[in-house]
């Protein structure tokens, strides 16, 4: 997997990439409990933050398909 370079649009340094994870959708109800968090499923992130202030940036992940004679 290649790794962005983003900067931190309130500092300007290099954020840091933190992984890619599954970040769980929907909320825990009184009445429900946690239905909604099950039905709603989760969202794969890759996660960066500055190193300075601490900002969080979230890009969807998304596997890329190669064809059979792609090479690296």
């Amino acid at each position: 997997m290649k790794v962005r370079k983003i900067y931190c649009p309130y500092c300007d340094v290099l954020m840091d990439y933190k992984g890619t994870k599954r970040l769980q959708l929907g909320r825990t109800g009184l009445i429900f409990g946690d239905l909604d968090n099950i039905l709603s499923g989760a969202l794969t992130a890759s996660i960066y933050e500055c190193p300075r202030c601490g900002k969080l940036e979230f890009f969807r992940y998304k596997k890329i398909k190669r064809k059979k004679n792609d090479t690296d």
